[in-house]
């Protein structure tokens, strides 16, 4: 569940306080866990520890692992944007100035990592006199924004809603900014009573608010495994207390007694003189080091399984592996690229159109702007050699271009490389 489903679509201050209590109740909460376990913060359930006792909580991050790999893979490399027709240049080079002032590299990533966490993220695009361009692109926290759906089968988005708390005379308020097709609206209030501040048209044509999925579910990328999280955090803690009891272990004497000034002597020299027939032996837990290690092991198998995310620390990232191989190993995380592409892809040609309604421009042309994507892989430079050797003749040079680890623009590059080739005719025929 990643919206609220409203019987009443009417936008006022009573609609608007059940949708915040609904969300806070039933989302919000959900969110925040995720966020937590993003930032080690989860508990780590542990039996009742005797006291005096070891008893570690020890947070193997994973989650981390898993969101800033997956989106490190998807949005390492900044997206590109291409027009196939020259008489489209200006449009790009429009786009352009207003993705380099509003810093996309940066936001595309932010919102990759809120994808990957939360399993939404949100933008927000609006019209700004202050700003070069006059276009203005803003990240929304997901854990206080959320949009709102009727309840007809098509689930129509009625409105996007972002709250922030505040504080006025010593008392916490909370500010609501509400987006519908027409209108931006603000409400004050506190304890979930609002009132209406202000109403205006905002002349987006459509709610401005973009709202990209992860998946098609709305998940995070470790969303499905916080149960393996769980265990493994469990499971290290736990052998980290019988490590520690071993050092802590018990010494026990028996055919004899030991007085305090005893102890300390043995505990100087290092040596005991007992008397005939007495005995010293330290009280251990017997700990299973292969099972522990085993356990260990099958659970982040399964992590690495179940949540597609390779193991880099497997020895096979450090060997030559062939291209084959290294794509068998890559072929889970492919899949969440695959997914993540195709969803944000769609957000960002909204957001293009968008951008270029607020510059006065036909915003279908936005449909000629080429959104391209590369997986952030190390750069093989030998199998990009063997790529552009075998397949040159055999298929077109646009694909081929495509296809090279060094290659971000491949439109650009053939461009460049038809530039070149016109340069050396013209000097060889003059």
């Amino acid at each position: 569940m990643y919206r609220i489903i409203a019987d009443n679509k009417e936008i006022n201050a009573a609609n608007l306080s059940e949708w915040l209590i609904e969300y806070k109740n039933l989302i919000m909460p959900k969110r925040k866990l995720l966020g937590d376990y993003y930032d080690g913060k989860n508990e780590i359930i542990k039996q009742n520890a005797v006291q005096g006792r070891p008893n570690y909580s020890i947070n193997v991050n994973m989650a981390k692992y898993i969101t800033d790999v997956a989106t490190g893979y998807t949005f390492g490399k900044p997206l590109t944007y291409s027009v196939a027709k020259d008489e489209n240049k200006k449009l790009l080079n429009i786009l352009l100035s207003v993705c380099s002032e509003n810093y996309t590299e940066e936001l595309d990533y932010h919102l990759g990592g809120d994808m990957s966490v939360y399993g939404i993220a949100y933008q927000l695009v609006y019209p700004d006199k202050n700003s070069k361009t006059g276009v203005k692109f803003k990240r929304l926290e997901p854990l206080r924004t959320f949009m709102v759906a009727d309840n007809s089968i098509e689930e129509n988005v009625i409105c996007a809603v972002y709250f922030h708390d505040y504080i006025e005379n010593k008392q916490c308020k909370t500010r609501v900014y509400l987006w519908d097709e027409e209108n931006i609206y603000t409400f004050d209030g506190f304890s979930n009573s609002f009132s209406l501040s202000t109403k205006t048209k905002h002349l987006m044509g459509q709610i401005p608010v973009i709202e990209s999925l992860n998946n098609d579910d709305g998940f995070g990328d470790f969303q499905m495994i916080l149960d393996l999280l769980d265990s493994l955090n469990l499971m290290i803690s736990n052998n980290t207390d019988d490590l520690q009891s071993v050092s802590n272990a018990i010494l026990a004497v028996s055919g004899g007694k030991l007085g305090e000034e005893e102890i300390k002597q043995i505990n100087k020299y290092k040596v005991a003189n007992l008397p005939t027939g007495a005995n010293m032996q330290w009280v251990i837990k017997n700990t299973n080091t292969e099972g522990v290690f085993g356990q260990i092991q099958h659970l982040l198998n399964f992590i690495f399984q179940i949540s597609m995310v390779p193991d880099l620390s497997d020895d096979a990232f450090a060997g030559n592996l062939s291209g084959v191989a290294m794509q068998f190993k890559m072929w889970g995380i492919d899949q969440l690229w695959t997914s993540k592409i195709r969803k944000y892809k769609t957000c960002v040609n909204k957001r293009n159109e968008m951008t270029l309604r607020i510059l006065g421009i036909n915003e279908k042309t936005a449909n000629e702007i080429q959104v391209n994507f590369y997986k952030n892989l190390p750069e093989n430079m030998a199998q990009d050699y063997e790529i552009a050797k075998n397949l040159t003749g055999v298929i077109s040079l646009k694909t081929i271009l495509k296809n090279l680890s060094i290659v971000e623009d491949a439109e650009n590059e053939y461009k460049l490389i038809q530039e070149e080739k016109q340069n050396k005719e013209t000097i060889s025929n003059p």
